[in-house]
């Protein structure tokens, strides 16, 4: 389904999103072809890529049923939505929830909420210009955002982790650097 079909004079009969309730031909299908057009323009004009990490992770939230079904992809949207929003999308804290999330970390995922906030994808493809475009992705974000406010503790504690992991693991290696380089000067 290409987004021209879900534009077109045909299309009046919309469909809702079952995960994001997005009223958009297609339904499910056609709210996801509406993403995919997006993250199309993100990869073709850096314009648009500024502010994509903050769209993907609130399209995900929206659609956690499929974006996060286990804890761990369900805390890697979260923790990456409040970076993004929370921590101005610092590359070091994205990296870092990356990294903790990669290894063996246990976290249980929470309640799945079923109000995932009150802007969707329909109304950032709307924008007529890159300048809206970013404007409605950063609103979009913050609906999300807010939708999931009982779990911003959570997210802000992954986040915690994920940055103390980093830290630990950081002083482990740096502890290894100077007994290696102390075991070498003894053994010359």
């Amino acid at each position: 389904m290409s987004v021209n079909d879900l534009s077109s004079p045909q299309a009046m009969n919309k469909d809702t999103c079952p995960d994001c309730g997005a009223s958009v031909v297609g339904g499910r299908a056609g709210c996801q072809a509406l993403f995919d057009e997006i993250a199309a323009q993100a990869l073709g004009d850096l314009k648009y890529a500024a502010v994509h990490p903050l769209a993907f992770d609130a399209y995900c939230m929206q659609h956690v049923d499929s974006y996060g079904v286990s804890a761990k992809s369900y805390a890697a949207h979260l923790t990456r939505l409040c970076c993004g929003l929370k921590f101005s999308g610092d590359p070091t804290i994205y990296a870092a929830i990356q990294k903790w999330l990669n290894g063996a970390v246990e976290i249980e995922k929470p309640v799945v909420l079923s109000y995932r906030g009150r802007l969707t994808v329909v109304d950032v493809r709307a924008a007529r210009n890159v300048e809206e475009h970013n404007q409605r992705v950063r609103e979009w974000a913050e609906s999300v955002w807010e939708a999931y406010s009982s779990q911003h503790d959570l997210a802000r504690t992954w986040i915690e982790a994920a940055l103390t992991a980093k830290d630990k693991k950081s002083q482990q290696r740096n502890k290894h650097r100077i007994r290696s380089h102390h075991g070498d000067k003894g053994n010359r």
